[in-house]
This record gives C-alpha cells, sequence and structure tokens, in this order.
C-alpha cells in the first residue's frame, strides 16, 4: 500500500488505483470527476484530503446530508472520512520516523542521561567557585570572615541552583533601598 501513496509538495496524495478504489469507483470515474473539478496534483496522483472533500460535496451531497455536528449521515462518508484520517495520521507517521532516521530528533532516554550528566558537572563546578573565591580573599582577611564569605557564597550558589531545579529559571531577589 505504500506505493500507493506519498508526498507531493508537502501534501499527501493517492494513486489513482488507491482513489478508485478508496471512493468505490472506476478508474474512469475518476477522469470523469477532474473533468468536473476534482483536484489533481499530477498525472495518476490525488491530493487526499482535497479529493475527499470535493467527493462529498459531489458524490455524497454531504452539505445536505450532515447532521448537527457537521458529521456524515452515511456510512459510506464516514468511512470515506475516516480513511483520509487514517492516511493523514500514516504520513505524519512516516514523516517523523524519516526525521528520526535523518537525525533530527535525539531520544528522550539520551537526553535526559546527558542533561544529568551536565547538570552535575555544573553543580560541582558552581559549589567548588566559593572556596577558591575564599582562598583568593583569605590573605587580605580575618579567618573567621574567609569561612563567612565561603559559607554565603555556598548558600546562595544551593538556592539559586535549587530554584532553578524547581522552576527552570532563577530570580533574583530585590535589595532593599
Amino acid at each position: 500500500m505504500d506505493s500507493n501513496v506519498k508526498m507531493i509538495e508537502e501534501t499527501l496524495c493517492i494513486s489513482a488505483s488507491y482513489a478508485a478504489e478508496l471512493f468505490g469507483v472506476h478508474r474512469n470515474t475518476l477522469a470523469q470527476w477532474v473533468k468536473l473539478g476534482m483536484p489533481k496534483m499530477k498525472n495518476g496522483w490525488y491530493p487526499l484530503k482535497s479529493c475527499f472533500d470535493w467527493v462529498m460535496d459531489y458524490k455524497l451531497g454531504v452539505d445536505e446530508d450532515d447532521d448537527e455536528e457537521g458529521e456524515p449521515k452515511t456510512d459510506a462518508a464516514k468511512k470515506l472520512k475516516h480513511e483520509a484520517r487514517l492516511k493523514e495520521q500514516q504520513a505524519e507517521a512516516a514523516a517523523f520516523k524519516n526525521a528520526v532516521i535523518r537525525g533530527e530528533y535525539i531520544r528522550r532516554d539520551e537526553v535526559i542521561s546527558e542533561l544529568q550528566r551536565f547538570f552535575t558537572s555544573l553543580k560541582r563546578s558552581m559549589n567548588g567557585y566559593s572556596r577558591s573565591i575564599a582562598n583568593e580573599v583569605a590573605p587580605y582577611v580575618d579567618p573567621e570572615l574567609v569561612r563567612q564569605i565561603e559559607q554565603n557564597i555556598s548558600d546562595k550558589t544551593n538556592a539559586v541552583l535549587l530554584q532553578m531545579s524547581v522552576r527552570g529559571v532563577y530570580h533574583a531577589k530585590k535589595g532593599r533601598k
């Protein structure tokens, strides 16, 4: 069935033989319908949704036969509508599968694993710089003040990391004037 469906100019199209089968008519009838205004992409290929809408209007009288919710009343019309929806979803699934094959998407577990490694490394680096700053200021201030500076930087870093891990964004508190 894959040879009966393909994308042409970003439009899901079906072959003439499949269109005839789907609409329950002979291929000659399709040619007559094209003369009456049914859309056609290129020789032997028909845009599924446009043709479905046209056939509903022409063959099944959708405008007169719809119920209050706009759903077709006849079983044939319902079948056509759902088959068209199915084909559109199959085309979307195929397009997604192709994008995955081309490497446009990454597996979720790979992303999670990579982000966990990154954030673990980030946290270690962020926690290490408080000690680094304390060592830089140690020759100029008394040891108790060095410990306070290191602890303040460490507390603020942990608060920022916690807020980012919960909310995704850090919003600094506005200082008092």
